[in-house]
């Protein structure tokens, strides 16, 4: 008798299952009736999970949210020592739906930042206190010491580390900008005080340049207390392609006495130097660079030999020295009989 009601069962099953297609059904008729029973399905799955939820969230349970925390009205001339926390963990009780609502959208909890001291606790409860059918149990941290100075501004230069790498032959023509080239902070005068620099935290890293440079550069605060009175700064440089140049440039002795004469061999140096391309030609009708040695250095010297000072005299032009040829002389003094 248990065997044949087995049987039975398992026959309607399958019979279920097929669904009632006869035989000679074809294939798209097959897929149709799948998907019919899958969209059945779905819509039966979402109505007994809403039935679930309906009637479990009627219940009372205990959960922790973050709660936001906000600074309440500061005195203007006054400004914040210490940061508030972000938010603080509140442990809740109460009925189910009103704990959906809390945590999906919980309030934020406005701070009497002129109590120095201040119990989160009460802060919180009173907070709730709106919302019916929840109990407070436990706030994460209970008490924060808040602490108050009086705001001060400050203007401070900024530095911005670089690290550019210029394509082969390619350069800077003159330095590169920042603009603007100063901030001015606001915050507690503890916070401000100190600081003689504003520097961007993250270094400006370019490589294989060849253009010019024009960048914004976002200011990001270094301490949420601390204000900046600019949200970005630009960079700028104007890059170019050199070329190598090079001129003979005889050697002269400085701070030498009248009536005596200093002879080097040999009596010329080779300078060997970068230029613009675009300045090249400005370049081959002067001498750029001045070579000399310090009479006191002679003075000091017992080797005889000395190694000359290059000095770049055309300043207007953006010349940079590759080497130079030799780097000692020799010298000797040329007595008048």
């Amino acid at each position: 008798m248990a065997v044949e009601l087995k049987e039975s069962i398992l026959s309607r099953i399958k019979r279920i299952l097929k669904f009632g297609i006869p035989p000679g059904t074809t294939e798209e008729d097959m897929r149709a009736a799948r998907r019919e029973r899958i969209a059945v399905f779905a819509v039966a799955y979402i109505m007994a999970m809403s039935l679930w939820f309906i009637v479990n969230l009627n219940g009372d349970y205990n959960i922790s949210i973050n709660v936001p925390v906000e600074p309440g009205s500061i005195p203007s001339d006054m400004a914040l020592v210490d940061d508030l926390p972000e938010f603080v963990q509140v442990e809740v009780s109460g009925d189910g739906w009103k704990l959906v609502s809390l945590f999906n959208n919980p309030p934020s909890v406005i701070v009497d930042v002129t109590q120095g001291e201040v119990n989160l606790f009460d802060q919180v409860r009173q907070r709730f206190t709106v919302e019916q059918d929840v109990s407070v149990l436990k706030v994460q941290p209970l008490i924060v010491n808040i602490g108050l100075e009086p705001k001060i501004s400050k203007e401070v230069p900024i530095r911005l580390n670089t690290d550019i790498q210029f394509m082969t032959r390619y350069g800077l023509i003159g330095e590169p900008a920042v603009s603007p080239e100063t901030i001015t902070i606001t915050g507690a005068t503890s916070q401000v005080a100190d600081i003689t620099e504003w520097v961007i935290p993250d270094t400006l890293t370019l490589t294989e340049v060849r253009d010019d440079i024009a960048l914004t550069i976002p200011i990001q605060s270094i301490d949420p207390l601390i204000e900046p009175s600019i949200e970005e700064i630009t960079f700028s440089a104007n890059v170019s392609e050199f070329t190598e140049g090079e001129t003979s440039v005889y050697i002269r002795t400085r701070g030498l006495p009248r009536g005596q004469v200093i002879n080097y061999n040999p009596s010329a140096v080779l300078i060997r130097f970068d230029v613009p391309l675009e300045q090249y030609t400005e370049i081959q009708n002067i001498r750029p660079y001045e070579v000399y040695v310090p009479y006191s250095e002679i003075l000091e010297d017992s080797t005889g030999f000395v190694t000359p000072d290059i000095e770049l005299t055309a300043t207007q032009y953006q010349i940079k020295l590759r080497s130079f040829q030799p780097k000692a002389v020799a010298y000797f003094s040329v007595v008048d009989q």
